[in-house]
């Protein structure tokens, strides 16, 4: 009878708690989508080209999707082939000693429908370990230099991995981190349009422009970086 029940609950977790890079049957019940297998680069290509060429700075390594910029490669930044309106997006990410990326949505190029725009920015950066002093305005968690009001922030020492979650639901946005929400904002509203003329985007014409496109994750200089458990659920 106990080795009967060890067993229920031990499939009874199997199916609740996924490995990384797989979903739980209630998450593929909920619409989650996996964008990132663990294996290969697949439904992935370098931004404003249609594939991802080898020396681009991304690879697989342990079922981590690794960053590593390099000054020998043609360092790009990985842009998913498909396109997202409103979801919600979830990574696990961990970060090396003084790097600096950034995850991207509502991203356009030649090779994707929606148009070349500037796309928001869920910065990632060391908090504490960059070159050179950062403002609250370029900490990890901000929407890259718009809103920076950062709440309930708790982020984890770099070599461990944190958690980020992006909803976008008709222009309502919201940031999260480890499992607590540290920004909300709405996109293109009163208070969207002051940021922005203070911004360092008021130059652009076409700063987040999009209501749908690719998400993107960037290769900035010197950029170290895993990421696992990449998923997206679709909202109406």
């Amino acid at each position: 009878m106990k080795i009967a029940i060890s067993l229920l609950l031990f499939f009874s977790t199997v199916l609740v708690h996924a490995q990384d890079n797989q979903l739980t049957r209630r998450e593929i019940r909920a619409g989650w989508q996996l964008l990132f297998d663990g294996k290969t680069l697949d439904g992935w290509r370098a931004a404003g080209d249609s594939i991802l060429p080898a020396n681009a700075g991304w690879s697989v390594e342990n079922n981590y999707l690794k960053l590593e910029w390099t000054r020998e490669g043609r360092n790009r930044n990985i842009v998913t082939t498909r396109e997202f309106s409103n979801f919600e997006l979830s990574m696990e990410w961990k970060i090396a000693p003084g790097a600096n990326s950034g995850i991207f949505y509502h991203h356009g190029d030649d090779f994707t429908d929606a148009p070349n725009c500037t796309a928001p920015e869920y910065q990632i950066i060391d908090d504490l370990g960059w070159h050179e002093p950062l403002g609250k305005e370029n900490l990890t968690g901000v929407n890259y230099g718009m809103h920076y009001d950062l709440k309930n922030k708790v982020l984890k020492p770099v070599g461990q991995f944190n958690v980020s979650k992006i909803v976008f639901n008709n222009g309502k946005v919201e940031h999260w981190l480890n499992g607590k929400k540290i920004l909300e904002f709405e996109a293109w509203s009163q208070d969207w349009n002051e940021r922005f003329e203070k911004s360092i985007w008021r130059q652009s014409s076409c700063y987040a422009k999009n209501n749908s496109g690719a998400f993107m994750l960037q290769n900035y200089t010197n950029a170290k970086m895993w990421f696992k458990n990449i998923k997206v659920r679709p909202l109406p």
